[in-house]
């Protein structure tokens, strides 16, 4: 595998999101909002802002709605019974499929958890899509933090080379990416792919 790509835009966000960092949902959808999907939306406006084109979201995180999960389960324990509006926004799509409704993105969606490699295997299936397409990845358990990065194909502006990894290295983490997404690092080594500033490869 070797491609070029752009990295249009990037964001990260490190701690809990509180209802107002997003107030640019509609109350209704605002209010039914679990913790981590008002990190990605708080991540997919950043994304997208000022832009009108509508195109794929790829989604990762390793635990998806724990939180609501577990409070579903305990009310289920002691009532016999849950939210059927709660229970609808616990699938582990919830996230993706609610920002596409409230952004009228009728472009795919995709949700992956892969263990320990669920940021780098997130972050392989964007990179081997085409045109112009949204990477987010998001966690609520254990500390609340994301990121995300808009990509795109080659164009104007700086080029990044991706290769094939390693699969004798780690899967890269979440500090890993975002130092290269930001610009801390000009290059990212990983298991399944190779990431690297610039576009004459190694």
């Amino acid at each position: 595998m070797k491609r070029q790509i752009r990295i249009v835009r990037q964001t990260v966000r490190i701690g809990a999101v509180a209802p107002e960092a997003v107030a640019f949902v509609p109350p209704l959808m605002r209010r039914r909002l679990s913790p981590l999907q008002r990190i990605f939306f708080a991540l997919a406006n950043t994304l997208t802002e000022g832009r009108e084109t509508a195109c794929p979201i790829f989604f990762a995180s390793r635990d998806g709605e724990d939180g609501l999960t577990q409070k579903l389960v305990e009310a289920f324990n002691a009532t016999g019974d849950v939210s059927p509006g709660r229970f609808s926004t616990s699938v582990y799509n919830a996230a993706p499929g609610l920002w596409s409704v409230h952004a009228g993105n009728r472009a795919s969606y995709s949700a992956l958890a892969a263990g320990e490699e669920t940021v780098e295997c997130g972050l392989l299936e964007a990179l081997l899509a085409d045109g112009e397409r949204i990477w987010i990845y998001a966690e609520e358990t254990g500390g609340a933090y994301g990121c995300g990065a808009l990509f795109a194909d080659v164009g104007e502006g700086e080029s990044v080379t991706c290769l094939a990894g390693d699969p004798s290295r780690p899967p890269v983490d979440f500090k890993a990416v975002t130092a290269f997404l930001s610009g801390q690092r000009d290059r990212l080594d990983g298991r399944y792919v190779t990431l690297m500033v610039g576009v004459d490869g190694p």
